[in-house]
């Protein structure tokens, strides 16, 4: 994938009716990329980083705030979905209730879907709702990369112990992972190749 960045924002949406047709300049559907995790996971920073902009993805300070999908290109060659944050514990129950049924409609109904980025804060233990997520996007028969996020606030020899503490966790086999820091701009490089290598994967399969 093209490590130089050219971002753009494409739409706001909730219901699956009003996703957007992201195409290239051939009229190619982009294949898209869901970037997904609990609602401080920094899933905004990782956005602006990889798309090499300091705020076309907005950040909040009060999480579970933002509660729908945020389209984006990237390069005219792929597409990203900036999925709700999940965890939030400052919102109406009635609006926890409404984020499974919204994200597993994605999920399931998004053919242009050929990847998940699950974002995970290195220091922290996966919990009930990240083990759920991962299954739901397993059940889809998504590629999956796991972003471990703010690996500023810990040491080198620390990011390889809570990375297999997290693999540990989540049961999971061979599952692709990369340590990222938004602040130090680490990871860029990697999780843009990790990126371009699974949907050209997903692409061959179809």
């Amino acid at each position: 994938m093209n490590q130089q960045a050219s971002a753009k924002f494409i739409k706001t949406a909730i219901l699956p009716k009003d996703y957007p047709l992201i195409r290239n300049l051939s009229g190619e559907l982009l294949p898209e990329v869901a970037v997904v995790g609990r609602s401080n996971v920094g899933k905004s920073s990782l956005l602006n980083t990889l798309f090499a902009t300091k705020n076309l993805v907005k950040t909040s300070s009060t999480p579970g705030k933002t509660q729908a999908l945020n389209f984006f290109s990237f390069n005219n060659e792929i597409a990203f979905a900036d999925l709700p944050g999940y965890g939030f514990a400052k919102v109406p129950l009635s609006v926890k209730k409404e984020w499974g049924p919204m994200v597993q409609a994605y999920l399931e109904e998004r053919r242009t879907l050929k990847l998940i980025l699950l974002l995970m804060d290195i220091r922290r233990t996966p919990n009930e709702e990240d083990l759920q997520f991962l299954e739901w996007a397993i059940h889809t028969n998504r590629a999956i990369i796991l972003v471990l996020t703010k690996c500023d606030k810990v040491t080198q020899s620390q990011q390889h112990e809570l990375s297999k503490g997290i693999l540990d966790a989540m049961h999971v086999e061979n599952l692709h992972h990369v340590c990222f820091s938004a602040v130090k701009h680490r990871g860029r490089k990697e999780l843009l190749r990790l990126i371009g290598e699974a949907i050209a994967d997903e692409s061959s399969d179809e």
